[in-house]
């Protein structure tokens, strides 16, 4: 009889201490996996952010207000990328040379060299002429120097390239085609909206979007009492049930 109590006493024990474990690691590992999920959650809202800010520099009247629209953008997009070497010293900006006017001098001779060779005779002479005058000008201003061969050292330049926005964006962290659906949410989209309000001081309008995705959406399979908990603690803080960004920021920042 005693040895049957002896182990009917164990078993509560263990059962006790398996509660009490189970009660203190269980916020643990809710909250790990949570931030797991928040993770990859906000890195999606980022580039959704990231996208809508290139949408509306190209087009200048707003973002857009469906994903399959700004997934076509950013897939067949290109971004202007601007190599810059050198600036301009104190010397060449007390000469009054800016960026602008080092451009240009490059800008005519290269067209002189171009248009010396469409020409012949004493037509392309004087156009070899004009682009010796000006490249030996960027030379004496110290924008470029010649080497043995002739070929020239550029001190400043500025070219642009244009590259894939998807790379220029995401760098290969995001799949652009998937940027709509929410992770760990079984393929729930975002919910995106957008407005355009005027402003009655200045009558400007005032364009933003707001993109969202609630806890419920994207914790499923977690516990659910530790989910119960974080919705009304949402609830008594007066702020959304889950992660959002706007045009100018996210909640989590």
């Amino acid at each position: 009889m005693k040895k049957v109590i002896n182990i009917l006493l164990a078993l509560c024990i263990a059962g006790l201490a398996y509660i009490y474990y189970g009660s203190i690691m269980g916020p643990i590992n809710f909250q790990k996996e949570k931030t797991i999920r928040d993770n990859a959650v906000i890195a999606k809202l980022k580039a959704i952010k990231d996208a809508q800010a290139e949408y509306n520099n190209a087009y200048g009247n707003g973002y857009c207000d469906n994903f399959d629209t700004l997934i076509a953008f950013v897939r067949d997009g290109r971004l202007p990328i601007v190599k810059m070497i050198g600036n301009l010293t104190d010397d060449q900006l007390e000469a009054n040379w800016t960026e602008g006017k080092v451009l240009k001098l490059y800008e005519d001779a290269y067209t002189a060299e171009a248009m010396a060779q469409n020409m012949k005779g004493s037509k392309a002479k004087e156009k070899e002429k004009l682009a010796k005058q000006l490249w030996d000008s960027a030379a004496a201003a110290g924008f470029i120097s010649y080497n043995e061969d002739g070929s020239k050292e550029f001190s400043f330049y500025r070219d642009t390239v244009w590259v894939d926005m998807t790379d220029s964006l995401f760098h290969g962290t995001i799949n652009v085609d998937s940027l709509k659906f929410v992770p760990y949410s079984d393929n729930k989209q975002f919910d995106l909206s957008i407005a355009a309000d005027t402003s009655a001081k200045t009558g400007l309008v005032q364009y933003s979007f707001i993109v969202q995705a609630p806890y419920e959406w994207y914790l499923g399979g977690l516990e659910k009492q530790e989910i119960i908990n974080l919705l009304e603690q949402c609830d008594a803080r007066g702020v959304f049930r889950g992660l959002q960004v706007t045009n100018e920021s996210g909640n989590w920042e």
